[in-house]
């Protein structure tokens, strides 16, 4: 069994489907659902929101949390969550608080999926689950993604849970559908831009030919999901009834609600041709509202005498959206130039665009023509068929084989900190660095970085990187590797700019204690590749390994007080 779980800023889903022994992947019948309670519409996402009470506990999740809201419910009503994971979000809220949140949210929609799943007659124990992330997070983030999902009761094997990113998820589902994208024997580069809610993913992929595929660049994106769009809506709605009947509005939610769903539907349909207004009709009680705090004059005013519904000229709408779709296409002109440049001259890039706000006319037109009108015939848009499920399927195809996924590209540098003797590096960044000496009064600098990937390397998934590693001192009884990572490709020490320290791995040497330290090796290997960095340490002589995945962490750690930094190695193996 293969689940997927596409948690988004606006929306979730769930998807799912029976592994079978030589089944052709085209072939696999995935089950998606869609029908949520108190959604607007049919559609196969739910409403990432919760409403909880004053312990945190769950009164109503997604649409049916709004809809409670609305309708005067006690209880804390939150919403957009997701965005908070990342530190500098700047959202409302922590990433602490952020965890709670997903985790509470996840619990909800994994027992919902468990519902399906075991309705089909499939133990829980049998589905392996993938959970998309957004390209642009950092390990920090994905670490709490994984973290929440835990706690929220998802399996805690790394083989049971694993984490693909939402436009490599969609690449995967282009590589599959022959229909949709990118597959098959034509091995043309392809740009994925993933429009979602709140931020939108931008990647790029080349199927190998032999069913396999590499990431071409490192993925790039922002802040200019739909969400953005909706609320530059309530900011001008809220200028024409005035405050007074907006925060009225506010208090009275089901009625906001109302307006908010019509200019959902007229958002979609919008395109950048229109000449037409859109109009958002009142209800009647939205129309009361705004009467008794003095809205419905000002809004007559601002309308030509119109007010029994907000009217949206075509110029207004296009404002609208450009505040948004201005930077994401100006985000896709530029990425595809830089794949064009790497590409051969004869070669044609296709854009697939995917993700729910794929399913706006504007969004499409816009990067068709602005594109077009750069490129010319050397680049295709491609829209696959269910823009908004294209990352949910591919995140089921990704679980029922993850090595679909032949190579990605760092988006940071990584390294493990050693001791290397004093007189090597008494110049530059390296002098600056403390300074130890071991029992024999060897001179050494501590915080030199071993760098096994830089950012922007091709990393294949699997590879690994091996290096034996001594203790400073003969005294030492554990060996810990620290590692450390930065965006800059130039990382050499700890205190390079942009370098922090992730985690570590931690090998008891207890053994061998007091014999020279070149008889004291550990052998530590690190494996990339995947969406989460893997480190072990072995004892050679004693057969003891320790594994970890990196904790990531949002803030640096504090350096440890009690045992050495390991001192220099003895080789790399790459691949090895």
């Amino acid at each position: 069994m293969a689940a997927a779980i596409d948690f988004g800023t606006h929306g979730s889903g769930f998807a799912w489907c029976a592994v079978n022994d030589g089944e052709d992947p085209a072939d696999r019948r995935i089950d998606f659902f869609d029908q949520w309670k108190d959604q607007p519409v049919s559609y196969p996402k739910n409403l990432s929101a919760l409403l909880l009470d004053d312990d945190g506990r769950v009164l109503e999740w997604g649409y049916a949390a709004r809809r409670a809201r609305a309708n005067r419910a006690e209880g804390r009503f939150a919403t957009g969550f997701k965005t908070w994971l990342k530190p500098d979000a700047g959202e409302g809220g922590t990433p602490g608080e952020a965890k709670e949140l997903v985790a509470a949210y996840l619990r909800e929609l994994r027992n919902r999926a468990l519902l399906s799943i075991t309705g089909g007659g499939f133990h829980p124990d049998d589905v392996r689950w993938c959970l998309t992330v957004p390209a642009i997070w950092d390990d920090a983030e994905r670490n709490l993604m994984r973290q929440a999902a835990e706690e929220a009761g998802f399996p805690t094997g790394r083989e049971r849970l694993i984490l693909v990113t939402e436009p490599e998820a969609a690449a995967v589902y282009c590589a599959v559908d022959r229909g949709a994208g990118i597959g098959g024997a034509d091995t043309a580069p392809t740009l994925v831009v993933d429009c979602g809610g709140g931020t939108v993913d931008i990647a790029g992929y080349r199927d190998r030919g032999d069913g396999t595929l590499e990431e071409l660049c490192t993925p790039v994106g922002g802040k200019q999901g739909s969400d953005y769009i909706n609320r530059r809506f309530e900011r001008e709605m809220a200028q024409r009834i005035g405050p007074a009947a907006y925060r009225a509005l506010q208090e009275r939610e089901h009625e906001l609600l109302s307006l908010l769903d019509g200019f959902e539907s007229a958002k979609a349909a919008f395109r950048v041709d229109s000449d037409e207004p859109t109009r958002i009709p009142l209800s009647f009680a939205a129309g009361n509202t705004i009467v008794r705090h003095g809205g419905l004059e000002r809004l007559a005013s601002s309308q030509n005498g119109v007010d029994d519904e907000i009217v949206l000229t075509a110029d207004v709408m296009r404002t609208l959206f450009e505040g948004t779709v201005d930077p994401l296409v100006r985000q896709v002109v530029t990425r595809t130039r830089e794949l064009l440049a790497a590409c051969g001259p004869d070669e044609v890039l296709r854009v697939v665009v995917v993700g729910g706000f794929a399913q706006s006319l504007y969004v499409r037109s816009r990067l068709t023509e602005d594109v077009t009108q750069e490129f010319g015939a050397r680049v295709r848009i491609v829209i696959p068929p269910s823009p908004a499920r294209a990352v949910l399927a591919g995140a089921v195809h990704y679980a029922c084989r993850p090595e679909i996924v032949h190579s990605r590209r760092a988006r940071s540098s990584y390294g493990a900190a050693i001791a290397l003797p004093r007189k090597l590096f008494e110049r530059g960044e390296v002098a600056g660095l403390p300074k130890q000496k071991d029992a024999e009064g060897r001179g050494f600098r501590l915080g030199h970085l071993k760098v096994f990937v830089r950012a922007g390397d091709v990393v294949r998934v699997g590879e690994e990187w091996r290096m034996n590693l001594l203790p400073v001192d003969a005294s030492d009884t554990r060996l810990r590797v620290a590692v450390h990572s930065s965006p800059d490709p130039r990382m050499k020490t700890v205190n390079s700019p942009g370098a922090r320290r992730i985690g570590e791995v931690v090998v008891d040497i207890s053994e061998s204690l007091g014999q020279p330290s070149e008889e004291r090796a550990v052998e530590v290997a690190f494996r990339f590749g995947g969406t989460e960095i893997e480190v072990s340490g072995r004892n050679p002589r004693t057969g003891e390994l320790n594994r970890t995945v990196l904790n990531f962490r949002s803030d640096p750690e504090p350096e440890p007080t009690a045992d050495a930094l390991p001192g220099p190695e003895g080789g790399r193996v790459p691949g090895g």
